[in-house]
């Protein structure tokens, strides 16, 4: 029988299914051990748009538009999440566990948030494909659970059982092939894909002009590759495709700004300041330009495309050039 105060201890986590899908899932379960947050109890759920709207109803009714919402059932829909209960345990006296899950878990978007938080390690790609939630106090966290079939009943007493019950689950939905690629990863695959179906028809100038800009694939995702490809490609590719190559995929760049704000400082759906509509390209237009040419988004690359228009995607080129 759980004691009293039980969710004062207790914090509800989803890992998103984002983070199964690239295969950290088993690896952030371990990571919230180290933490002093044990997993005590785990569901592995299909999450449906109701569930979702369950999770998130008061910020769908009060501030979220219809557009959010969309994104985090794209990313849902990739594959299973884990509803984990995790029990604090660690040495510090503290008062306010969710707090400091809610630290330990760094900053909503990724590129603000510190080295040694869980979504700056594993890799989250922005505020939406985040890899993971976490409620904000006892009274959310007891809804949240239960909205994911979780309640105080199914906490595991033994930290040695509920280890193993949990990192076997996390091993069944470990994808056979995890998804590792990461912004830039993404751009530049769907690039190169493009750029090989056009090659053919390229004058040999274009070409070597091309292999001299690029002499690697990965170079096609950094920061400004696309102003000079499709400057290369000019006179040789329409131009719906060539604004398409051209386009950055995230907030605020010049072919996928959104009408702005400042960034609130909210944490897990409250207003962050971002609007949804993004001006210069949609997702549905890139595809459209791409799909003349043969080349269709799979279902990571639409995510992480279509929600960094929104949100600010973590780069690994601005990190270096930072």
């Amino acid at each position: 029988m759980p004691a009293p105060g039980f969710w004062s201890r207790h914090v509800f986590v989803l890992l998103s299914s984002d983070a199964a899908y690239r295969g950290v899932h088993g690896e952030m379960v371990a990571r919230l051990r180290k933490e002093g947050f044990a997993p005590v109890a785990a569901r592995a759920i299909d999450a449906d748009p109701e569930l979702i709207d369950d999770l998130y109803a008061d910020l769908i009714a009060g501030q979220w538009q219809t557009w959010r919402y969309r994104l985090v059932d794209a990313v849902l829909a990739l594959g299973p999440a884990v509803a984990l209960i995790c029990r604090y345990e660690g040495d510090e006296q503290e008062e306010d566990v969710h707090g400091l899950l809610a630290r330990r878990k760094g900053y909503q978007h990724p590129e603000q948030a510190q080295h040694g938080t869980l979504r700056r390690d594993f890799g989250a790609i922005n505020s939406i494909v985040g890899l993971m939630h976490s409620s904000d106090g006892p009274v959310e966290s007891e809804r949240e659970a239960a909205v994911f079939g979780l309640t105080e009943q199914d906490a595991i007493a033994d930290p040695d059982r509920a280890a193993e019950e949990i990192d076997y689950l996390c091993r069944l939905i470990t994808p056979h092939t995890p998804e590792h690629r990461d912004f830039e990863q993404v751009l530049a695959s769907v690039r190169t894909r493009a750029l090989a179906a056009l090659w053919e028809q390229l004058p040999d100038t274009a070409r070597r002009g091309i292999r001299t800009a690029f002499p690697g694939a990965g170079g096609l995702g950094v920061i400004g590759a696309g102003e000079r490809l499709a400057a290369l490609l000019e006179g040789h590719a329409p131009a719906a495709l060539l604004a398409t190559l051209r386009c950055e995929f995230e907030h605020g760049s010049a072919y996928g700004a959104a009408d702005g704000g400042t960034d609130g400082g909210a944490d897990d759906g409250t207003d962050d300041g971002m609007n949804g509509g993004a001006q210069g390209m949609r997702i549905g237009t890139a595809e459209a330009a791409l799909r003349v040419h043969g080349v269709a988004l799979d279902a990571w690359e639409r995510v992480v495309l279509e929600s960094s228009l929104h949100f600010p995607p973590l780069r690994a080129s601005r990190q270096v050039a930072g």
